[in-house]
This record gives structure tokens, C-alpha cells and sequence, in this order.
């Protein structure tokens, strides 16, 4: 079947992209999942109204207005679908108190108005964007995996091993989840490619009382700071205030992330705490490094992620099922949101993780323990590994086109955001190049 535009992957970059095309072309949305949302469907569903987070405007070649415009547009469609209006970070003067105080330890906490959906409310909130775009004409194949795309001069044929559709333009939203698959296909395609950094560390969970007085300003902040051992970048990221620690389901390999429902609460709070990593030589392929670091580590848990209190870790030792709630070591004090032992597998980091990254998750907590105390307490839980893979990078055009004629890229996947309004952001940039061609 023939289609003017074919988009692979039914994130928000794609569904963005759709919106922007429906008047235009013909569209073809494929995806593997059975629902559309990418992991913003399925995980916390923040919405980081700010061009300071998601996006390298740079890189985009957009303006702070052009980008302010566009982060508009985005929050004004996930409010029309559902999203909750209420937004955190608007309370300025609480706010600059705490970027004050984060100065003064040398780190830096960006601010953010933000909107938060909630994993019981985001795929809703998607499914009902995916309905308003199938009347306007935007057909959907979900549980669809594409196994083959070939080129000629005139047009590209995209393969789900049954059936060949065929499109004049193709835009590619692999995800985080798609980011290996993608590249694959790009080698075979003859795409210019480049390999980026990586985010590497642990999932924090503390008591949410230890971080409510932050996150009742902001609902995601994000500090980052340049650690003094080894001049590495760290930062924060994806805090789920009275959240819960997830394992994700749809890869081949287990990892942790962490969410947050709208309506039912724990009594933690976890947050990301990620080591931006870039290689040269001899190794300059990060995807590989990140997949020997998981099967290392999935070898440790037989299977299963892995998990340490910060008590162990500071001390040297490890972890163990039999005093993982030692009430003489404070332990007894924060109880997991994952099972100890059926889900996740008590261990020692510091033999799954090189040094390097073990120094610096040990620096940061240090230091943010000094911002918001008790978050260096002895029952803190390290969860691992988790890891961001947006490290393919395809060089591309202002409007996202690839070395490749008429291919277009967009979204975490193709390095091109992090996040979910920042994938939204350039899903409308590469609909906007294909609608100038």
C-alpha cells in the first residue's frame, strides 16, 4: 500500500509529527506496542515545559522563542486530551531559594514549570490523541515490528515480514527502547552516524518525607553539578514524588526507571541519578559498553536488576537478603517498592559498576545530602543499572532530514531530545521539513 509519509514509532515524536502531517499527506503510524505513547505512555508522564531541559536548541537549530512556541502548541494539545492543569514550579520566589541554596554547594538546579499526567492517566491521555488524529485520516498499525526498510530513487519500502508499504518520505521515532534497532537498519541504509554519550547510575529511593519540601516546588527537579573526583557530569533526573521503582518490560535486557500514579501514592520517592559518559578510543561505541555493563550485571542478579543500601555501599559491603532490614543499621526505616529477593536481587555495586561510576554516584549523594538532608541516610536504596541510550546520533539538516534523501529522524531515539515534550518538539520540526519538500 502506498502512503505519502510512513512514521515508525507512535511516541510523541511521532504523534506530533502525524498532527503536523495530517492535513498534507497521506500517513501511515507503525509501532510495536499495542499502545501508542512511547515510554511516556507507560512510565510518569512529565511534561518539562522549558527549552533549558529535553532539547539542545543549538543543535536544533532553533531559537529560545521559536522553541517557547512549539512548547506551547504541545502543552496546549496534552491539556485538550486530558492532561492535568495544574502546574508546579510557578512559586518563583521558593523556587530561587532553593537554586540559591544548591549554589552554594556548587550544584546547579534548573527550574521548570512542569505538568504532571501520571502512569494511570498517560496512556488515556494518549490513546485520546491517537483517536482525534485517526479522524483526521492518520491510519495506525500497532503491534506491527518492522523488520526491513529498503530505498530506491523515488521511494522507501518499509517491511513488517507479511506485508511491504510503500512511502514517498519516512520519518524514523525509534525510542530509547528502538535506538539499537534503528542503527542496524541505518548502517544498511548508508546513514551518516555518529556515537554520543550515555547516561549511566543508579535509581534513588528515599522516604518521601526527606524530599517532599523540594518537590512541592518543584515536582522534577533537576541538579546537576560536575563532580571534584573526577570532573564528571551527574545529574538527576526523572523524580517521582511518592512513586514507585519499575522494571522495564519492553526490552530484551531488564532495567530499572521509576514512576508515579496520579491517584494512588507510596510513601517513597525515587529519582534517577545519571553520569553522562562519552567514549573515544579505542572504544567509541557507547551502545556496546552500556550492553556489556547490563548482561554484566544481569549475571550478578541472575536475571534479575540489583539492589544495595547506601549504608552497604558506603561501608564497602555487600548487601544480603538476611540483613537487608537490619533494624541495628537504621535499615528497618525505608521499605522498598520493589520485592527484595523476587524482583530485584540484593548485591554490591561497586562490582558491577566501574570505579569511576561508583565515585561519582558516591560524591553526588554526598553532596545533595548537604541541599536535602537525609538523602545519605543508611537505608537509602541504590537500585541498577539504569541506563539512557540516546548515544546514536544522525547528523541531520535544520529540519531533521538525514544524510539519506527524504528520511527524517526525531525523537530520544535518534538522539535528537530527551523527554517527552522535547520528543514532541522535534517530531513537529521533521513534519515541518517534510512538508517544505
Amino acid at each position: 500500500m502506498k502512503y505519502g509519509a510512513i512514521i515508525i514509532g507512535a511516541g510523541p515524536a511521532g504523534l506530533f509529527a502525524a498532527n503536523e502531517l495530517a492535513d498534507s499527506l497521506k500517513v501511515l503510524v507503525i509501532d510495536k506496542k499495542s499502545i501508542v505513547g512511547g515510554a511516556g505512555a507507560v512510565t510518569d508522564g512529565k511534561l518539562n515545559l522549558s527549552t533549558k531541559i529535553g532539547m539542545d536548541l543549538d543543535e536544533l537549530k532553533l531559537s529560545e522563542e521559536e522553541a517557547k512556541k512549539l512548547i506551547r502548541v504541545i502543552d496546549k494539545i496534552f491539556l485538550e486530551n486530558g492532561a492535568d492543569p495544574t502546574l508546579s514550579g510557578t512559586n518563583l520566589e521558593e523556587v530561587n531559594k532553593l537554586v540559591k541554596k544548591a549554589a552554594k554547594h556548587d550544584v546547579e538546579l534548573i527550574s521548570a514549570e512542569q505538568r504532571h499526567m501520571g502512569s494511570d492517566s498517560t496512556h488515556k491521555i494518549m490513546k485520546s490523541f491517537k483517536n482525534k488524529l485517526e479522524s483526521k485520516g492518520i491510519e495506525f498499525m500497532l503491534n506491527t515490528e518492522v523488520v526491513k526498510i529498503k530505498k530506491n530513487e523515488d521511494a522507501f519500502f518499509v517491511s513488517n515480514g507479511k506485508e511491504v508499504f510503500k512511502s514517498k518520505y519516512l520519518l524514523v521515532c525509534p525510542g530509547r527502547s528502538g535506538a539499537y534497532w534503528f542503527r542496524a537498519q541505518a548502517k544498511e541504509l548508508g546513514i551518516a552516524t555518529l556515537y554520543g554519550p550515555i547516561d549511566v547510575g543508579v535509581r534513588v529511593e528515599i522516604p518521601a518525607e526527606v524530599y517532599d519540601p523540594i518537590t512541592n516546588i518543584l515536582y522534577d527537579p533537576k541538579f546537576k553539578l560536575e563532580t571534584r573526583c573526577h570532573r564528571d557530569k551527574v545529574r538527576t533526573f526523572c523524580t517521582n514524588p511518592r512513586g514507585r521503582v519499575r522494571i522495564e518490560r519492553d526490552q530484551e535486557y531488564k532495567l530499572i526507571n521509576g514512576d508515579a500514579l496520579k491517584k494512588m501514592k507510596t510513601d517513597n520517592t525515587n529519582f534517577a541519578l545519571l553520569y553522562t559518559i562519552s567514549l573515544t578510543e579505542p572504544m567509541g561505541d557507547t551502545t556496546e559498553f552500556a550492553r556489556a555493563i547490563i548482561t554484566y550485571m544481569s549475571q550478578m542478579g541472575k536475571g534479575k536488576p540489583l539492589v544495595q543500601r547506601w549504608g552497604d555501599l558506603e561501608r564497602g559491603r555487600r548487601s544480603k537478603i538476611e540483613t537487608f532490614f537490619d533494624k541495628n543499621c537504621g535499615y528497618n526505616k525505608l521499605k522498598p517498592t520493589l520485592e527484595v529477593g523476587s524482583q530485584v536481587c540484593p548485591a554490591d555495586l561497586s562490582l558491577g559498576y566501574a570505579g569511576r561510576i561508583i565515585d561519582n554516584i558516591k560524591e553526588t549523594i554526598t553532596v545533595l545530602d548537604r541541599i536535602v538532608e537525609g538523602i545519605a541516610h543508611p537505608s537509602t536504596l541504590l537500585y541498577a543499572p539504569e541506563i539512557k541510550f540516546y548515544d546514536t546520533k544522525y547528523p541531520t539538516s535544520k529540519d531533521l532530514e538525514t544524510s539519506v534523501k527524504n528520511l527524517f529522524v526525531a525523537g530520544d531515539g535518534a538522539g535528537k531530545s530527551r523527554g517527552i515534550v522535547g520528543a514532541a518538539l522535534t517530531g513537529i520540526l521533521a513534519a515541518h521539513g517534510i512538508k517544505k519538500k
